[in-house]
């Protein structure tokens, strides 16, 4: 109401402050006084008004702060209640979260331990040696079940895992100073065999209950069973006698089993060849047809080469160019150089044809050299088939064996192995037999040529002095013709049927 009254003053006093300094000389004191008493009117009733508002708001805010102490009593007495209350929870929320932090850090440890566990049971397989799963079996597949299992329960889990643990301990103990123990094993056949494993440090043996079978156990792919490598009959009978009373001698291999692996490892070729299957020896038959048909050709053309005499074919021709046929076949007689002899066997029947003849005797000489290369084409060609035929019989042995028993993977590779072997057994003999074959060919492929030349310079110097002949012949027949018309003309005519002279040479 105040503020109301002051805006009013000011509002009245306003226009007359604008028009007081353009009329201050025209108005005169009575007027300022005017307003000033004016003034001051407004201002008292004001000031009432003002203080009048005031005791209105005054006796209103009594009620009011009455109330107000009221509500703040109550309050006080509330939070002086519900004080602990709140400790209480401030403290439980903290200890919630204290709970929960806890919680989570167990969570997190028993992942942990349960990841460890896991990898534990999982890598545990291929920690032990494979002869130790038929005791350690039953546990270790329960553990995996139990890894494995997403429906179990925790402690199910937890508790097959410990359970493991434990008989990884007693192993433990149990390898450290060597134990024995009932079990099956596959000989080098694929055939099961129940006997005892005696089990020190890394190394595992076995002897089969009739004392048929022993050696170091061994593992192998695709089977739970180990296979029985036996070493030598002496050190056999060590092992049978370890197994079976706990006492004789050990193998010793310095190398950690390097050793050992090699020599169980290590085939002979004998051993590559039993292992071959019974195509091998059809295969061997061959290899010894195809090798020994190449060496003995090899040696026969050697021979032949070293005792060619290019002398007594040159000897020989230069006899015939002379006319001597005679002296030209005793020489090819007489010569171990198989183009002399082919060629002294022409001149023999040179009355009749001498391409014939050489075509004959080079003939005869060449059939000489390719003796047995029948034997060689046929290996060659025979024994890749042989090994495929090998290849198929082998095979067929590793599906029977897999159709009888899964649990012999030895056998399946045996099959396997027998059909590789018997192909390249087969592929070695073609391709070994191919070198000397070849060689061969090429050898009487130069045979051929040389008495090809030697033949066509025979023919030449036959042909040459059959010429020369002609011509001799040729030329007498008219000398006689000349002779005999001188004759005739100095004596007349001569009697019919009367011969003045005879050609020397026949026609």
């Amino acid at each position: 109401m105040h503020f109301f009254n002051m805006k009013r003053f000011v509002i009245l006093l306003a226009p007359w402050l604008a028009f007081a300094p353009a009329g201050a000389q025209e108005t005169s004191p009575s007027v300022f006084n005017s307003a000033s008493a004016s003034a001051q009117k407004d201002y008292d009733q004001s000031l009432a008004n003002l203080t009048r508002v005031r005791a209105e708001i005054d006796k209103d805010k009594e009620p009011m702060n009455r109330e107000l102490a009221e509500a703040e009593a109550e309050l006080a007495a509330l939070q002086e209640r519900y004080g602990p209350l709140t400790s209480e929870l401030d403290q439980a929320e903290l200890n919630v979260v204290n709970l929960k932090n806890q919680v989570k850090l167990a969570t997190d440890e028993s992942n942990y331990l349960t990841n460890i566990m896991d990898e534990f049971t999982k890598g545990y397989e291929s920690k032990v040696h494979v002869s130790e799963l038929q005791r350690l079996g039953e546990v270790l597949n329960k553990a995996k079940a139990a890894s494995d299992d997403e429906k179990g329960t925790l402690k199910d889990r937890f508790m097959a895992q410990v359970g493991l643990i434990r008989s990884a301990i007693v192993r433990l103990s149990e390898v450290i100073g060597g134990t024995r123990f009932e079990g099956q094993a596959v000989d080098s056949q694929g055939f099961v065999m129940d006997g005892k494993f005696a089990l020190i440090g890394p190394m595992a043996f076995f002897s089969s209950t009739d004392g048929k079978g022993s050696g170091i156990a061994m593992p192998q792919v695709g089977s739970p069973m180990p296979i029985i490598r036996s070493i030598t009959p002496e050190i056999n009978a060590s092992i049978a006698s370890l197994v079976e009373t706990g006492k004789g001698l050990l193998p010793l291999d310095a190398t950690l089993g390097g050793a050992i692996k090699d020599f169980v490892t290590k085939h002979t070729l004998l051993d590559t060849y039993k292992h071959g299957g019974p195509i091998m020896h059809p295969l061997l038959l061959v290899s010894v047809l195809v090798f020994g048909t190449a060496l003995e050709r090899i040696f026969f053309i050697l021979r032949e080469k070293k005792r060619r005499k290019p002398r007594d074919v040159h000897e020989l021709l230069e006899a015939v160019e002379a006319g001597d046929f005679d002296k030209a076949i005793g020489l090819g007689r007489k010569s171990q150089d198989y183009v002399a002899r082919a060629l002294s066997h022409a001149l023999e029947h040179v009355e009749t044809n001498i391409s014939d003849a050489l075509g004959l005797a080079a003939s005869m000489e060449i059939k000489r050299f390719k003796r047995g290369f029948f034997v060689l084409d046929t290996g060659m060609t025979i024994a890749p088939l042989l090994g495929l035929l090998g290849t198929v019989t082998g095979m067929m042995a590793s599906f029977a064996a897999i159709g009888a028993d899964m649990g012999a993977p030895s056998a399946i590779t045996g099959g396997i192995a027998e059909a590789l072997i018997a192909t390249a057994f087969g592929l070695v003999i073609a391709m070994t037999g191919l070198v000397p074959f070849n060689y061969l060919n090429n050898m009487v492929e130069d045979a051929e040529h040389e008495l090809e030349v030697a033949a066509s310079k025979l023919e030449l110097i036959i042909e040459k002095n059959k010429k020369h002949e002609e011509e001799l012949r040729h030329r007498h027949k008219q000398m006689l013709a000349s002779s005999e018309g001188g004759l005739q003309q100095i004596s007349g005519p001569a009697k019919s049927g009367k011969i003045i002279g005879q050609d020397p040479l026949p026609a």
